[in-house]
């Protein structure tokens, strides 16, 4: 099944078999794929498919003794979120054309039409009361709604409330209503909650791929006059090689302005592991900027803490993972 991600880009797999791709030579033959969008004139110039070599041939030359045809060619088709789905008035085209080694014409060329669909949405994602007010000795129920735009066979296969600071989460239901779009759910929240930035976080799986939609909103305590923090950090560049060093900078706040002067906690977690170690400190400038370089070890996550004060809340950065090749 062929869709549009909801999100950033993705690819198609394909596999065509083909009719005597060698040709009567042993060498590798020149395999083109190229496709249309819905709409597009296939007499134009397609876009380029990238293709695998023909099944159990290596890529160099001379190739071992070709196989008995026909023979299958994969590949894969690139599709972004700016795409359109398909409509009733007709589907993309996927060409694979096969050249033997040393020919000018091609010995086989195949074409199919394949359905694109829709992308998978979230609609109307809501978290009521926003903010939430925490009060001493009460439960505030806060209420999660969303409507599940179906374009196949997806699954909401987690939803979540969950702090982006603290180890904080309610997980909730994940059945729609009747209706088999709507979506409706609630969580108490108790004094002990943590405050700051939270997200509701939607997961959804389709097919083999696995989406999640995210909704901001804040949970604050009654009374309380403290600002709440945050951490802003971007790793650059994010593959390094071992001995080279990668630099963690962003911008620390206190409420919506840069928090001056703040000292921060360095943290480091190693991929696969579940422990995080102290790494240092940074401290970030009068405007909340700072940057720290690092010479990474290993492949894993780095991430910033700030320590509260009697007058702001204390945060955690995003993680960023930067892999040591």
């Amino acid at each position: 099944m062929a869709f549009i991600p909801p999100t950033g880009s993705d690819t198609i797999p394909f596999v065509i078999k083909v009719n005597n791709p060698y040709g009567g030579t042993t060498k590798a033959p020149t395999i083109k794929a190229e496709f249309w969008k819905e709409g597009e004139q296939t007499s134009s110039a397609g876009h380029a498919a990238t293709v695998t070599q023909l099944t159990d041939l290596a890529n160099s030359t001379p190739a071992p003794t070709p196989p008995a045809s026909p023979v299958e060619v994969k590949g894969t088709i690139p599709v972004s979120s700016s795409d359109k789905p398909t409509t009733a008035s007709g589907k993309w085209t996927l060409k694979v054309t096969v050249t033997p080694d040393g020919a000018t014409t091609p010995v086989d060329s195949k074409e199919t039409t394949f359905e694109v669909k829709a992308a998978t949405r979230v609609n109307g994602a809501s978290v009521s009361p926003n903010p939430v007010t925490l009060k001493s000795g009460k439960e505030v129920d806060v209420f999660v709604a969303f409507e599940l735009e179906k374009s196949g066979d997806e699954k909401v296969t987690d939803v979540r409330l969950e702090s982006k600071s603290y180890d904080d989460y309610f997980s909730l239901s994940t059945g729609l209503e009747t209706d088999g779009k709507s979506y409706h759910d609630s969580a108490a929240f108790d004094y002990s909650t943590s405050t700051g930035s939270w997200q509701l976080k939607i997961t959804v799986t389709r097919g083999s791929k696995t989406y999640s939609f995210v909704k901001g909103f804040e949970v604050r305590k009654s009374g309380s006059s403290k600002a709440t923090s945050k951490i802003k950090m971007t790793a650059s560049p994010t593959k390094v090689k071992k001995g080279k060093t990668t630099k963690l900078s962003g911008k620390v706040y206190r409420g919506s302005t840069g928090w001056n002067k703040k000292i921060m906690k360095l943290y480091f977690k190693k991929k696969g592991s579940s422990k995080w170690s102290f790494v240092g400190y940074v401290g970030s400038n009068s405007s909340g900027k700072f940057s720290k370089t690092v010479k990474p070890k290993y492949t894993g996550y780095w991430r910033l803490s700030a320590t509260g004060t009697s007058s702001t809340y204390g945060s955690y950065s995003n993680y960023k993972l930067v892999t040591v090749k």
